[in-house]
């Protein structure tokens, strides 16, 4: 129980401290202080539901998103008080969403069931977004419900996931083995891999049609990654490297906001004031940066990098903080990421294995993607990186991939799923 709430405190500290060292510079509105209490309480009695229910997951999990979400809450008041303040309001939701997948989710196996309907959700969601959205930033993400600007392409990674793991764990030894020789190699036959394929042709074709193209280079990766871990064939990876770099190609010649995005990778130089102002800025800033940093709120890059609250947040804490703290915070990630494979390894189930190494996938793919698109190793995506950047939608989606992995965790420890009956038996 001690150690529950000294996690807790520790998290609220490290808030507390971030807020009372910028207050001077960032506007601290009565309303802001609400919601960081509230963010506190929801913090301290979610140890006291951990310790009613006798919570026996991983204990890593949680304790290390906290932290990297105070970290983001801080810069986002630091960069924006009126952003922090709805960032606040999405945290607190996306925590009482954790806990309602963590305990009141019986038996996760059940999301396995339908499959198809989950693919068949993702499609739908891609093309409503395609027919009503609204276009930011050259890609169409966004969809306006009841006041508020939703990104439906968060919610189509949860029926993706949810999809592959029971597909995969269906039809894993089919797709390791193969059916059907071709040459060298045995392959699956139409009936078994078709599926897989017809998916992520939709999903990949409409995020394309939507030029959400960091997005679609996201689920591509989670496509070909969970496969190779399902299946352990290194074929698949072979088949996937070409098809990713003849979709590249194509999406360079066809779409123009792409081409100018290569172009600015390749020599932001070009245009420093205009189409590379932004990654020139965000480079500045991290060099700036050096070792330990310029000092917490400090630093020019909040004023100067546009959209500093979401895409280009990580370059502001590596310019305040400096390599060290930038590293701290990739290591709270990289926490993250080896315990989603660690609770996979456990994981009393195939559905559940597949889910949990998704998820670390998703996760690492996504931090990935983001610090490359910020460094100038990739052309820049303008996805979330998550916990971290603001965005309701994103917050909501990954607390919810978080209480499911730890409720995987949860029936690793406790052993919880045994003799529910057969019908869920990996």
């Amino acid at each position: 129980m001690s150690s529950l709430l000294l996690t807790r405190f520790l998290v609220i500290v490290l808030l507390g401290t971030g807020l009372a060292i910028i207050q001077a510079d960032a506007e601290i509105t009565s309303a802001l202080l609400r919601q960081v209490l509230l963010f506190s309480l929801i913090l301290l009695l979610g140890a006291l539901l951990e310790k009613k229910f006798h919570y026996k997951g991983d204990r890593y999990l949680l304790p290390a998103v906290e932290i990297i979400l105070a970290i983001g809450l801080v810069f986002l008041v630091r960069i924006d008080p009126e952003l922090a303040l709805r960032q606040f309001w999405w945290a607190n939701i996306g925590l009482i969403i954790y806990y309602g997948v963590l305990f009141g989710l019986r038996d996760y196996r059940r999301l396995g069931q339908l499959p198809y309907l989950w693919g068949l959700a993702a499609v739908v969601l891609l093309i409503v977004t395609l027919l009503f959205g609204a276009t930011r930033g050259g890609a169409t993400s966004w969809l306006g419900f009841a006041g508020f600007n939703v990104e439906p392409e968060e919610f189509v990674k949860i029926a993706l996931l949810l999809f592959l793991a029971s597909y995969l764990g269906e039809n894993q030894e089919i797709l390791r083995v193969g059916t059907i020789q071709v040459g060298r190699f045995s392959l699956p036959d139409w009936h078994t891999l078709g599926p897989f394929l017809v998916m992520a042709a939709f999903s990949l074709g409409l995020l394309a049609a939507q030029k959400s193209l960091g997005t679609a280079l996201v689920f591509y990766s989670l496509f070909a990654l969970l496969l190779f871990v399902v299946t352990e064939r290194p074929l698949y990876l072979g088949l996937a490297l070409p098809i990713f770099i003849l979709t590249f190609v194509l999406g360079y010649l066809l779409f123009g906001h792409v081409r100018l995005r290569v172009e600015v990778w390749l020599n932001p130089w070009l245009d420093p004031a205009g189409g590379g102002y932004q990654i020139v800025q965000s480079l500045f800033a991290i060099g700036g940066g050096k070792i330990l940093g310029t000092g917490l709120g400090n630093g020019i890059g909040a004023y100067l990098i546009p959209a500093a609250g979401t895409d280009f947040i990580f370059s502001v804490i590596a310019e305040e903080l400096g390599f060290t703290g930038a590293m701290a915070l990739l290591c709270f990630f990289l926490i993250i990421i080896m315990r989603a494979f660690v609770i996979s390894n456990n994981a009393p189930d195939r559905f559940g294995q597949i889910i949990a190494a998704g998820i670390g996938i998703l996760l690492g793919t996504e931090t990935m993607i983001i610090l490359a698109g910020v460094t100038k190793l990739l052309p820049l995506t303008g996805i979330p990186l998550p916990w971290v950047s603001y965005g309701g939608s994103s917050l909501v989606v990954h607390f919810f991939l978080l209480g499911l992995l730890a409720n995987i965790s949860q029936a690793a420890d406790k052993g919880v799923l045994k003799n529910r009956g057969r019908e869920y038996a990996a």
